[in-house]
């Protein structure tokens, strides 16, 4: 006998569930996009309904979980042994001829009670994988209010609390410093702390300092962090429903618009924060973990900017009538249409990624044994007897020996010239000294996807591939080979380049002759020490006049086109420009990257 038998009704009940689900959370989805087109300009009012879909999906989901199981229990079954393995069958498809002359609507019925079992177990294997995840994500960021912080300095930890007094919070929350992250963030729920990346307090000024800390215990006012808690847990449930991602991310995209008011509503100048946000934007390397709250959030970054500087672009109605005249038939296709759940899995979610820290040597650092490969290794003896084989062959009548066990380095230095980290796309150049040791018995080759050329001390790096690469230096010793010193150097593409109009101007309030004057979107690349010269390759233009509907339209490379530039010339006091989806090539791209956008705002 089977022993999961016991368990079939309820695995039937999930699998039932997560069918009926498909039109259930459709039609809520639904319901909800006509109630946003209604209430858009109410973020505050909009959010709460998001989060009111989300749960709303989840009871009826359990109702309907109950109502399967209740009516799926009693139910009479019989057991055929087949190769001595019990197989459990509803006595509704024992009869013979159940299922035949049916139409396409019960044969869809009959297909979902008979494999309803196989969907349930699927779900339940599925969901119980992400749950793992899911609470391993949860460790991991805990961890980072605990990993190599430090308080911040009483003025700023004064400042915080100040804020935190006239927010009416906890005035004991804690401003701290951390090596670990890119952006501010709010960590916490019982206990919030606000952490800013180490350097950063001393490099805004006080108007930015305030404004992002503003944001962050705004998150903390309004409960966001318990709340995105419970979200993260309804959307591995849902994993397999696109229509409840929309629905989340429309939740996490509002609950940034709501924080944005709260901060508008105490600072007097909403471009200088437009303006802090689109900088800390552009400075991200690395993606945020979705257990924090931070500033720049992920989804609609672009109208986030435009609604703080008080651009508010007129709507099409068009688009919400087809949406509601697709209602009757989603609903009907969702309530029988089989969903692959296989695809589903593969994109369900998002897990955080952390900064890994630069452990590159400092430049002119003391060269230490310890770094040498541990004995024993097999690459590096096959490598070393390489060279000796080369020598043999070039050197037939000459013994050669190699010396594969590391040796205490001798007085040699490895100095890259630039910055102590390998750029692709450009030459680095690299110095090795080394003290009373003739050129001639030094051997320098790099180690990983590169090349390394030169001689006499200067030498060339070229590298291809983010990662690591090793600079190895040998010396021969009459007939016998040494390994001198490994120096390991993080590979790392060129940095962003900053977008400018004109190549000085940010996002901000301009006037109207120097938008009229303007030629295009230039590059520049900041603390950059490389000759390296990166181009725009396109970018999307929307022009909103005043009082009117925006358009938009592409751009190819960094300088106006036409029909931009015609835009360009009718700039008037009250119009707004936006270029999103700036992209660029710098040397050493395959595929051209998003640096972000621009916004001005004619006055």
């Amino acid at each position: 006998m089977n022993p999961l038998a016991n368990f079939v009704p309820i695995a039937q009940a999930f699998g039932l569930t997560v069918a009926h689900s498909l039109w259930q959370i459709a039609f809520i989805w639904l319901v909800f996009k006509l109630l946003e087109w209604w209430l858009n300009p109410r973020h505050q009012t909009v959010y709460l309904l998001s989060l009111t879909a989300m749960f709303v999906s989840a009871g009826w989901a359990i109702t309907t979980f109950v109502q399967e199981w209740t009516r799926l229990k009693p139910v009479e079954t019989a057991f055929t042994q087949i190769e001595n393995e019990a197989v459990f069958v509803p006595s509704a498809f024992l009869s013979e001829g159940t299922t035949a002359n049916l139409n396409l609507w019960e044969s869809a019925q009959s297909w979902l009670e008979a494999n309803a079992a196989q969907i349930g177990w699927a779900w339940l294997v599925c969901a119980g994988l992400l749950w793992l995840r899911l609470i391993g994500g949860w460790w991991l960021a805990q961890r980072l209010r605990q990993r190599d912080v430090s308080p911040a300095t009483e003025s700023f930890q004064n400042l915080c609390t100040y804020w935190a007094k006239r927010l009416k919070l906890n005035p004991k929350i804690q401003l701290l410093e951390s090596p670990h992250i890119s952006e501010p963030l709010t960590l916490g729920f019982w206990k919030p702390v606000v952490m800013f990346p180490l350097g950063m307090l001393l490099q805004l000024t006080p108007a930015q300092l305030e404004a992002l800390l503003l944001h962050e215990l705004a998150h903390i006012r309004r409960h966001d962090y318990l709340v995105n808690l419970f979200q993260l847990a309804l959307e591995v449930c849902f994993f397999y429903h696109p229509l409840f991602w929309l629905l989340s991310r429309e939740a996490r995209s509002r609950r940034e618009f709501c924080c944005d008011e709260l901060v508008l509503r105490h600072t007097s100048d909403p471009l200088l924060y437009a303006k802090t946000l689109t900088d800390l934007q552009l400075s991200i390397l690395q993606p945020s973990t979705p257990f924090v709250m931070n500033a720049t959030g992920k989804s609609r970054f672009t109208e986030r900017i435009l609604n703080i500087v008080g651009i508010s672009p007129k709507r099409s109605a068009r688009p919400n009538f087809f949406i509601a005249m697709l209602l009757p038939l989603a609903i009907g296709l969702s309530s029988w249409w089989p969903v692959p759940i296989e695809s589903a899995v593969n994109d369900a979610w998002d897990l955080p990624s952390y900064p890994v820290l630069d452990t590159t040597p400092p430049r002119n650092a003391a060269l230490d044994p310890s770094i040498a490969e541990p004995k024993g290794d097999g690459g590096r003896k096959k490598d070393l007897r390489d060279v000796a084989d080369n020598l043999g062959k070039t050197h037939p009548n000459q013994r050669v020996s190699v010396n594969v066990e590391p040796e205490v380095p001798e007085n040699i230095a490895i100095e890259a010239v630039k910055m102590n980290v390998l750029y692709i796309g450009v030459d680095n150049p690299l110095r090795i000294a080394a003290a009373g040791i003739p050129a001639n018995e030094l051997s320098v080759e790099l180690i990983g996807d590169g090349a390394i050329t030169g001689s006499g001390g200067d030498y060339m790096v070229t590298v291809f591939n983010p990662g690591e690469v090793k600079v190895r230096v040998m010396r021969k010793v009459g007939a016998e080979i040494k390994l001198v010193v490994d120096q390991k150097y993080r590979v790392k593409r060129i940095p962003d380049p900053l977008p400018k109009m004109d190549g000085k101007y940010s996002s901000s309030a301009i006037g109207t002759e120097i938008m009229q004057q303007s030629k295009g979107i230039f590059l520049a690349l900041q603390n950059f020490d490389f000759d390296a010269e990166c181009r725009i390759v396109g970018f999307e233009a929307t022009y909103l006049p005043l009082a009117e509907d925006p358009i938009t339209r592409q751009n190819q490379g960094g300088e106006w086109n036409s029909g931009v530039l015609e835009w360009i010339k009718k700039a008037k006091p009250g119009d707004a420009y936006f270029f999103d989806d700036i992209l660029v090539k710098c040397p050493g791209d395959a595929e051209p990257r998003n640096v972000g956008g621009l916004a001005f705002k004619i006055r």
